[in-house]
C-alpha cells in the first residue's frame, strides 16, 4: 500500500495562488489608484490650474483650468512637454504682454529653475488677462506650480486704484476750494473794514492813504494808480499808487481806453488787447499778449472824477474764473472809492456853502467872525499878533448902476482872485458885504498888515478886467488897518475898529490905507 508523501510547513509556506498579488503590488497598484482619484478630485473641485513639474522640468500632471488658464497653448500642456519648451514657444505664438522686455530677459525670470523652492509672480497676458504664478519645490525635486486668474482682482485693484486717486484728486480740489473760499471771505472782510475807512475819511489825503493800505492787500503782488481830475478837468494827475510809490505824470482822458468809453476796461479779456497810451509810463508793469491790467473810472454823483489802473499778479490770472474774481474785486474797490469820493464831495459842498461866499468862493462872514473870535483867545494867552484889514471897493454902486450888476460880479470876483494871490496861505480872507472885504492876518502885527495893505492898493490900480469884448475900467480900493489887542473880548469890538479905519481912508479921499 503505498503512502502519500507528506508535506512539510515550509512547502506549505510556499505555495502562492495564481490569482494573488504580492503585497508591493498590492501597495503600489493602491498608490497608482490614489493618485489617480487625487489627480480627479483636483481637476473637479479647484478653479485654479494645477501642474506638477517634475525633477528634469517635464509636465508630470497638469489638469484642465490650467490648460484653459494658458489659451492657446493647450496642445502643448500636456504630460511629458518640457515646461521651458512651453514657455518658449508661448513667446512665439505673442501670448504674454512683455512691456517691452525682451524675450531673453522675460525667459530668464520665468523659465524652470531647479534651485528655486518658492516662487511667485504676476504675469500680464496679451488678451489683457492677468495670471498669478505660484511654485512650490517638494523634497523630491518635484515642483507644483498654481496659476490663478486674477484679472477680476487685478481689475477691481485698478479701479480700487482709480478711485483712490480720484479721491486724492477730489480731496485736493476740496482742500484747494477751501483755501479759495477762506482767502475769498477774508477778501469780503477786509472789503468791509475797506469801505468803513473810506466812508470815516475828511479829506483827499486820508483817502489816498486809505486806499493805498487796503488795496495793496486785496490785491496782493498787484501794481496800481489811482488818478482824479484836477481843477480844470483837461487832465487827471496820480492821487496815490501801490505797493510802491511811482514817479508817474498827469494822463489825458483820451489816454485811457476805460474813460473813452465810460465803463470798465479789461485788458486781454476774451482777447481783447488795446493798450492804454498811459500804460506806457516808466513804473508800470510792461504788457505782452498774456497779461492783464484794468481800468475802471470813478464816478461821483453821475460824473467821472478819476480812474482806478490795476495790473493784477499774473500768476492768480491763469484761468477765467481767476480773471473774473480779480476784475470784479478791482470793480468794487473802485465803487467803494467812487462813493467815498461822492462823500467828500458832497461834504465839502455843504462846508463851503456854510463856511464860504458862492460868487467869489472866499470866506463868508460868518466864518470870519468865528475865526477872529478864535485868534482873539489865542491872543489873550500871549502866544502871537494878528491884525485886521477891512477894504472896500471904492464907487462900486456907481460902477454897478452904469456897467450892471453883471460887470459888477466880475470886478469882484476878478479883485478876490488878486485878494487871494496877495495875501499868504494861512491867511484869512473874506467877503463880509456886497463890496466889503476882510482880511486876518495871522502872526502879522500892525507895521507888516499895513505894509502888505498899501501893496494891495497898487496891485488893484493895476488890475484889468475885462467883460465879454468891453475891457472895464480901473477900480481903486479903500483899507483900514487895525492890530488886535490882547485886552480884546469879542469880534464886534475889533470888526467895529477895524471899520472905523476904513470909514477914516474913505472920507480922507479913498484909495488910501489909514489905521
Amino acid at each position: 500500500m503505498s503512502t502519500k508523501p507528506k508535506t512539510t510547513s515550509s512547502s506549505k509556506r510556499s505555495r502562492t495562488p495564481r490569482n494573488l498579488q504580492s503585497p508591493q503590488s498590492i501597495g503600489t497598484e493602491l498608490l497608482e489608484i490614489k493618485r489617480s482619484q487625487l489627480a480627479e478630485i483636483l481637476s473637479e473641485t479647484i478653479d485654479d490650474g494645477l501642474a506638477i513639474v517634475d525633477d528634469t522640468g517635464h509636465y508630470q500632471f497638469v489638469n484642465e483650468a490650467y490648460r484653459q488658464l494658458h489659451a492657446g497653448l493647450e496642445d502643448l500642456i500636456k504630460i511629458g512637454s518640457s515646461y521651458d519648451g512651453v514657455l518658449r514657444e508661448s513667446l512665439n505664438r505673442g501670448i504674454w504682454e512683455l512691456n517691452g522686455e525682451s524675450d531673453e530677459a522675460w525667459l530668464s525670470q520665468h523659465a524652470f529653475a531647479p534651485g528655486a523652492i518658492r516662487r511667485e509672480c504676476w504675469m500680464p497676458l496679451a488678451d489683457g488677462r492677468w495670471i498669478l504664478r505660484r511654485s512650490y519645490r517638494h523634497s523630491s525635486g518635484r515642483v507644483l506650480e498654481i496659476c490663478s486668474d486674477l484679472t477680476r482682482l487685478k481689475a477691481r485693484e485698478n479701479e480700487l486704484s482709480q478711485a483712490l486717486h480720484r479721491a486724492e484728486v477730489a480731496e485736493l480740489k476740496a482742500r484747494q476750494a477751501l483755501h479759495v473760499e477762506e482767502g475769498r471771505k477774508q477778501q469780503e472782510e477786509l472789503l468791509s473794514k475797506f469801505n468803513h475807512w473810506l466812508h470815516s475819511c475828511k479829506s483827499n489825503a486820508e483817502l489816498n492813504s486809505i486806499v493805498l493800505t487796503f488795496v495793496a492787500r486785496l490785491m496782493p503782488n498787484s501794481v496800481g494808480v489811482l488818478y482824479t481830475y484836477n481843477n480844470s478837468r483837461d487832465v487827471l494827475v496820480p492821487s496815490c499808487s501801490w505797493p510802491f510809490e511811482i514817479a508817474l505824470g498827469e494822463i489825458k482822458p483820451n489816454d485811457c481806453w476805460g474813460l473813452r468809453q465810460g465803463h470798465s476796461y479789461h485788458y486781454g479779456r476774451k482777447g481783447l488787447r488795446f493798450e492804454c497810451e498811459h500804460t506806457h509810463a516808466e513804473g508800470l508793469p510792461q504788457h505782452d499778449e498774456n497779461s492783464h491790467y484794468f481800468c475802471i473810472p470813478i464816478l461821483a454823483h453821475g460824473e467821472t472824477v478819476g480812474l482806478l489802473h490795476v495790473c493784477p499778479d499774473p500768476a492768480g490770472m491763469q484761468t477765467n474764473e481767476e480773471q473774473y474774481h480779480w476784475f470784479n474785486l478791482a470793480a468794487k474797490c473802485a465803487a467803494q472809492i467812487s462813493l467815498a469820493i461822492a462823500n467828500l464831495k458832497l461834504n465839502q459842498e455843504l462846508q463851503d456853502r456854510s463856511t464860504k461866499d458862492p460868487l467869489t468862493g472866499l470866506f463868508n462872514r460868518r466864518y470870519f467872525s468865528e475865526r477872529c473870535s478864535r485868534e482873539i483867545s489865542r491872543i489873550k494867552q500871549g502866544q502871537w499878533h494878528a491884525s485886521l484889514i477891512f477894504l472896500d471897493i471904492d464907487h462900486f454902486k456907481t460902477f454897478n448902476d452904469k456897467f450892471g450888476h453883471d460887470a459888477g460880479d466880475v470886478v469882484l470876483k476878478e479883485f478876490s482872485r488878486v485878494l487871494l494871490d496877495h495875501f499868504r496861505q494861512n491867511d484869512v480872507v473874506a467877503r463880509i458885504g456886497g463890496e466889503e472885504f476882510a482880511v486876518l492876518m495871522v502872526g502879522s502885527n500892525w507895521t507888516i498888515a499895513r505894509q502888505r495893505a498899501e501893496e494891495l492898493l497898487l496891485k488893484v490900480a493895476q488890475m484889468e478886467v475885462h467883460y465879454g469884448k468891453e475891457t472895464l475900467p480901473s477900480i481903486t480900493t479903500s483899507a483900514g488897518v487895525f492890530e488886535i489887542p490882547e485886552a480884546s473880548e469879542c469880534y464886534a469890538d475889533i470888526a467895529c475898529s477895524a471899520d472905523k479905519a476904513l470909514y477914516d481912508a474913505k472920507k480922507s479921499g479913498r484909495n488910501k490905507v489909514c489905521g
